[in-house]
């Protein structure tokens, strides 16, 4: 099954309690949008599954429960597996939203300038979402802020951000 239609709304951390049970770290703003799908395919066989989420721990951390997955030892394979669904099934996003895989792989341009690099990844280490950027000129990698004053343009259709990246970033 290819990957193209899907999109990873969580990542198993680890297992749970001796039922098998486990923890999942949630990607999607809207937790509560998780227990309106039915099937989920999880890791690299995509595995469909129910995914019965039982309560919520953390921020984004979920206790869970597929109906396939009975004790403990089940549960400790999936640890590292994530979670997809089908991009079909997601809620319409506003004009300023975007899922994280339609930001991976656009050019990044510097407002009035020749293109920079390229977003690697989208990340978030708790304050809020980064553009991992690998520079053209082989000067490694570097995160941008991904907010209003440093991110001027997405153009999705010419697959490019524009950025006004604060003063000594990348200027």
């Amino acid at each position: 099954m290819q990957l193209d239609n899907f999109i990873t709304v969580g990542k198993i951390i680890s297992s749970f309690g001796l039922k098998g049970q486990v923890k999942v770290d949630v990607h999607l703003e809207d937790l509560t949008v998780l227990k309106t799908f039915d099937t989920f395919c999880v890791g690299d066989a995509l595995l469909k599954s129910k995914i019965n989420f039982l309560k919520k721990t953390k921020k984004s951390i979920w206790i869970a429960a597929m109906p396939e997955i009975r004790n403990k030892e089940q549960a400790d394979k999936l640890k590292g597996h994530l979670i997809y669904i089908e991009t079909k099934y997601l809620p319409s996003l506003m004009t300023d939203e975007f899922y994280y895989k339609d930001l991976t792989g656009l050019q990044i341009k510097i407002e009035g300038s020749i293109q920079k690099g390229f977003v690697n990844h989208v990340c978030n280490f708790g304050s809020g979402d980064l553009l991992e950027v690998s520079l053209d000129d082989s000067k490694g990698t570097i995160y941008i802020p991904f907010d209003k004053d440093n991110v001027s343009r997405i153009d999705l259709a010419h697959k490019t951000i524009t950025l006004t990246p604060l003063k000594g970033l990348l200027v």
